[in-house]
């Protein structure tokens, strides 16, 4: 079983389609494990709310759009799946682990995030006419019985706050962890083996960038960037940021960004810490009743700070550097390959198993996250054109 966010249920780019959750970690993973995984599969393009971008109504489906569950996929045989494995859910804080459960409409217009918990959670459930449980992620859990069960969670609260530049919506230590050990005990309480993730830092992540790589991917010098809009060298430009840059460029006229385009350094340091308080609390958790440790965390400051070599080729958790999907947030399907690997070595390891790795390489040669890449190549504007001059020159 996999209890999650966005990053567990395979979300990537537009939102959460079966084109990205087969790529998902933890059905990387069951692969590997011979296990069957049935996920909550969704039509394309994409259903929820996507982080950091505009919220839209839910409506319910027509032909081309894309809140639909759709059958799981045997061979070539589409076959209806009772339950699923995989209970992940986009944009679910730990509150939401406990406590949001399917509730009619199925689909509700005002409440995106109840409308995604419905058709992940609630189906079919919700389309018996007899009188039928509609579990929480916690509860669904425990009631798979499962002998393996995964809990990612805690990531959506810190890209939401760093998204925000507040802080403060990071939840309180002692809260969080009162939750998070609350899902730990049930499941260990059936003998599940249980892993739990630490919670990456929304800092390492491609939507936040150093001034150097902002002023490559805008084809711009660093004084530019620093200078122009008054980035500092510990300070972070966003990926929404890039759109308004280029526009200026285009328009040869630097105005000032939207709110919330810099990260400022402060703001960044603060978070940071509020995230590793949460890991602090998971790992005690973890030790406390027997659970092992998946370090997410660790593994996105690697990519982060020295990348991963795919197909002879270095990819990095920079923006368009091939680790994450174009959202900035979540891994493509490399991402998720590689992550995998991390979480089978640590099952090797820890229960002296030999499950085989994910092809990694193969799984690249299909990704179009690690095969795009940004066009090469050179400066194309001086600051005298962007009417920098005397100091801010």
């Amino acid at each position: 079983m996999a209890v999650g966010e966005g990053l567990a249920a395979g979300q990537s780019g537009p939102g959460l389609s079966e084109s990205t959750q087969k790529y998902s970690f933890p059905a990387l993973v069951a692969e590997k494990l011979q296990t069957i995984f049935p996920q909550p599969l969704m039509q394309g393009p994409g259903v929820h709310d996507v982080l950091g971008t505009t919220s839209v109504p839910s409506t319910p489906p027509l032909l081309s759009q894309g809140d639909t569950r759709i059958q799981l996929r045997t061979g070539s045989t589409p076959s209806p799946s009772l339950f699923i494995f995989n209970i992940s859910i986009p944009n679910a804080r730990l509150i939401d682990a406990l406590g949001r459960r399917p509730s009619f409409p199925i689909i509700q217009e005002r409440d995106r995030q109840q409308t995604i918990t419905n058709l992940i959670l609630g189906f079919p459930a919700m389309l018996f006419d007899t009188d039928v449980p509609l579990w929480t992620q916690a509860e669904y859990a425990e009631a798979m019985n499962p002998t393996l069960a995964l809990i990612e969670l805690g990531y959506y609260e810190a890209l939401e706050a760093a998204l925000h530049q507040e802080p403060g919506r990071i939840p309180d230590p002692g809260a969080f962890r009162q939750g998070y050990a609350s899902i730990v005990r049930r499941l260990r309480a059936l003998q599940s083996q249980v892993v739990v993730t630490t919670i990456p830092d929304p800092v390492d992540t491609g939507y936040f960038l150093r001034p150097a790589v902002g002023a490559e991917l805008a084809f711009a010098p660093e004084l530019v960037i620093r200078a122009g809009y008054g980035v500092g060298p510990g300070d972070y430009l966003t990926k929404a940021a890039l759109a308004d840059i280029g526009s200026h460029f285009i328009n040869r006229k630097i105005e000032p960004l939207p709110a919330n385009s810099i990260l400022r350094q402060a703001t960044a340091d603060q978070i940071r810490t509020r995230v590793r308080a949460l890991n602090t609390e998971i790992q005690n958790v973890a030790r406390e009743n027997g659970a092992i440790v998946l370090d997410l965390a660790a593994l996105f400051a690697r990519v982060k700070s020295a990348g991963v070599t795919v197909r002879n080729r270095r990819i990095t958790g920079e923006y368009l550097g091939g680790f994450y999907s174009l959202d900035g947030f979540y891994p493509g399907a490399t991402g998720h390959a590689v992550i995998a690997n991390e979480l089978l070595s640590l099952l090797n390891r820890t229960y002296t198993r030999t499950f085989p790795a994910v092809d990694v390489n193969a799984i690249a040669a299909i990704d179009p996250v690690f095969a795009y890449r940004p066009a090469g190549g050179g400066t194309l504007f001086r600051a005298a054109d962007l009417g920098l001059t005397g100091e801010r020159q």
